[in-house]
């Protein structure tokens, strides 16, 4: 026997050259480069390259089906309007209101200022829920009115620098403010701000010592990035929420001057959010875009709050602009907003970038709407340059001055913590009644018997893979395994093994054979998945790479005669698979996307091997990997069994929540939000499509996922239906004194229930 050191491990050589000898059937893998990285790298770029595939189809796709014209094109518009309020989360029902209240406290007047024309005055309306909207209203004084403006400004412009009363104003907007003639009435809402707080849980944390009591969880993020978190999991969004603001004026103009023009305009986010609205609300006449109009290919590089899932799928900014025609849209060309949204280090937030789009971007993006719209009609969509902006009739407005108008920047301080508190108050409502919601979605599983459950339960299996977490299509390539021996003892042989799944997407993992296998011999196989910045070696003893909270589970479970896999998930790297996810989630991808099509390459290449069972492939996962147990095995139904340890607990709360210090709704974990799945599956839901295949959850009481009453909670719905099902022995939570770890022993048990004959 010698040993030799080999990828920074002891591999040990049975006999002078076997450690050439790839597995049979396989090529041999060569290289020294490290396949983790290699691996991250190629999902990154197939992921680009797939943003780009994906515009090029879309577009022909629109222009198809906006060409067969009449009844037809009608039916693709409205589809589409309805497709992109749902990915924008405006589905809510709004408050009905008679007018506007004005704001006014002992010691702040409303009335802010006035012209010889209009009054300026601090307003509030009711959006949706409890949630109400806040901005500035420059009402006419005669009672005529011909046309209602609502004037959007980008994040971090208040209402008050848009009117041109502080510093910083309308030069900023680059949609610069004139006073209104005297029959136009004006609106400016509030929008939230990129400015970063500190975000903290309601409650502190009560198990873990004196000074984790004293202190709740929080990092430090964007205002805009807070109130999207959660709403993302609910299915909403903070641009829906603004969105609806628009709306709910919109409501107010047409109850109160049914024949007023309705024209919405803003500059960068502002313009965003004026796009989007004049697309959904077809009650608004005009829509002005200012710094914002381009292609949005690069969506992963904005900030998150921009981030909308599967967005790119059916939408560019061309795409949404015809959702507006006929009704005019004028698109200025003028400079967009520069800025960053750095991520220093401690803080909790996703970095990102605005870049103003160039003007010839502008310009290919106009002429691509125009282009989706058979007949340009009356000239529905007008492109003005920032010279021309001054000259443009759409976007002049009249001179005046300001007579008394006073401003003082508390009140604009507590005004957006009154929006982001109001805002975020409506995702947590959603969040509690969303047992209900769930409830109702998943009213289709019939629960009469084990077969009438599986048949019920594909249709869920389906929508959760193709709409939670987003299914990658397209053929995959052929297999072309490569292999090699990294390790060798007296129980089992491991090879590191890669596979093609997709051009630049390859599959990477070890696989552990133990000694001994009889020819015709068909062993289980147990697919033994890593967490967060984990690799394949990270399951291997301690000697070799491995960590001590996966207590060397892969040759564990190789010495008890079980064939082991390990692949290499995504979730390496940090803020590199963070990074991805944002390239991936306006794909309607998430990282599991990427992991269910590997997992399917990998099962047919198992079944390739004289030596697996393929009736017998489990999985068991830790930490992230136990995230996996419950998003991919239950739509797989090629697994037999799944074990989640590390993770499993109330999801939706683990996820939404800003009253619990274990969310991750106030922790680093940017990538983490999956777009609404608190209306459609919680962790007990999901658990539960496993049936009537075994299912394992494991908990340690000091594992700081979660507390323990949550977990319990959450799997008591698991173990009800398994028993209602007459199934209670194929299920099992394991509790322990341990932290985030694997209990092996625990595991292994019930393995050998299920695998083993």
């Amino acid at each position: 026997m010698r040993k030799i050191a080999r990828f920074g491990w002891t591999v040990v050589l049975g006999a002078a050259g076997a450690m050439a000898q790839p597995l049979a059937g396989t090529k041999p893998l060569t290289g020294t480069n490290d396949l983790s990285d290699a691996y991250l790298s190629g999902l990154d770029r197939f992921t680009l390259r797939e943003t780009e595939r994906v515009a090029s189809e879309r577009s022909g796709h629109w222009r198809q089906r906006m060409a067969e014209g009449g009844p037809s094109a009608a039916a693709w518009l409205a589809t589409n309007r309805a497709e992109l309020a749902r990915m924008l989360g405006v589905r809510d029902a709004r408050v009905p209101f008679d007018a506007p209240e004005t704001l006014s406290t002992l010691t702040h007047a409303a009335v802010v200022g006035r012209t010889d024309t209009h009054t300026l005055v601090r307003i509030r309306w009711p959006v949706i829920g409890d949630f109400s909207a806040e901005g500035l209203l420059l009402e006419p004084t005669q009672p005529s009115i011909a046309v209602n403006i609502v004037h959007l400004p980008h994040a971090g412009i208040t209402p008050e620098q848009v009117l041109g009363l502080t510093n910083g104003a309308a030069a900023a907007s680059r949609l610069g403010f004139r006073f209104p003639p005297p029959d136009c009435r004006l609106v400016v809402p509030a929008v939230i701000s990129r400015t970063k707080s500190k975000y903290v849980s309601e409650l502190p944390n009560p198990f873990y010592g004196k000074q984790a009591a004293a202190m709740p969880g929080g990092k430090v993020m964007t205002a805009r990035e807070f109130v999207y978190r959660p709403a993302y999991v609910m299915g909403r969004h903070v641009i829906g929420y603004e969105v609806q603001e628009v709306s709910a004026l919109v409501d107010w103009f047409r109850a109160q001057t049914p024949s007023a023009t309705v024209r919405v305009e803003g500059w960068g986010d502002g313009g965003m959010l004026a796009l989007y609205a004049g697309a959904l609300d077809t009650r608004i006449d005009q829509t002005v875009v200012a710094g914002y109009f381009g292609a949005r290919e690069a969506l992963w590089r904005e900030p998150i709050d921009r981030n909308v899932f599967g967005l790119l799928r059916r939408f560019g900014d061309a795409e949404v602009a015809a959702l507006i025609a006929p009704r005019r849209l004028t698109v200025l060309t003028t400079p967009g907003p520069v800025e960053a949204v750095t991520r220093e280090r401690g803080e909790g937030g996703a970095p990102g970038e605005l870049v103003s789009p160039a003007e010839d971007d502008a310009e290919r993006e106009v002429a691509r709407a125009r282009g989706l719209v058979p007949s340009d009609g009356d000239g529905w969509l007008v492109r003005v340059t920032e010279q021309e902006v001054a000259r443009d009739p759409a976007a002049s407005l009249a001179g005046g001055t300001w007579k008394g108008a006073t401003v003082d920047a508390a009140v604009c301080a507590a005004r957006e913590a009154r929006l982001v508190k109001g805002m975020n108050a409506f995702s947590q409502h959603l969040l509690a009644v969303s047992p209900a919601v769930r409830h109702a979605f998943l009213a289709g599983l019939d629960v009469s018997s084990p077969a009438a459950f599986e048949r019920s339960a594909d249709a869920y299996r389906t929508y959760y893979l193709e709409q939670v977490m987003g299914r990658i299509h397209g053929a995959r390539a052929a297999l072309n395994p490569r292999t090699r021996v990294v390790e060798q003892t007296a129980a089992y042989v491991c090879y590191e093994v890669v596979l093609d799944v997709l051009p630049d997407f390859m599959l990477y993992g070890y696989l552990l054979v133990p000694n001994g296998i009889q020819p015709g011999e068909r062993r289980p196989l147990i697919v033994a998945q890593h967490g967060r910045g984990g690799t394949p070696r990270t399951l291997m003893a301690l000697k070799n790479g491995g960590r001590q909270t996966y207590y060397e589970i892969a040759p564990r479970l190789a010495e008890r005669g079980y064939l082991v896999f390990s692949p290499q998930n995504p979730y390496v790297f940090e803020d590199r698979y963070r990074q991805l996810v944002r390239k991936a989630n306006p794909l309607q991808w998430t990282l599991y996307s990427y992991i269910h099509l590997q997992y399917e390459q990998m099962f047919d290449w198992l079944g390739t091997l004289p030596f697996v069972d393929g009736a017998r492939i489990a999985f068991i996962g830790q930490s992230y990997g136990g995230k996996t147990a419950v998003r991919v095995p239950p739509v797989m139904t090629r697994f037999c069994l799944a074990v989640s340890t590390g993770d499993f607990n109330e999801g939706i709360v683990k996820m939404a929540s800003t009253r619990y210090p274990f969310s991750f709704a106030l922790w680093d974990e940017y990538e983490m939000f999956e777009f609404d799945i608190g209306s459609t599956f919680n962790y007990s839901d999901l658990a539960c499509l496993m049936i009537p295949r075994p299912f394992m959850a494991q908990r340690g009481h000091a594992d700081g996922v979660a507390w323990d009453e949550f977990v319990g909670y959450e799997y008591a719905r698991v173990r009800r239906l398994y028993t209602r099902l007459g199934l209670s022995d194929r299920t099992a939570i394991h509790w322990f004194d341990g932290g985030h770890e694997i209990a092996v022993d625990a595991a292994c048990d019930f393995f050998d229930r299920f695998l083993k004959p």
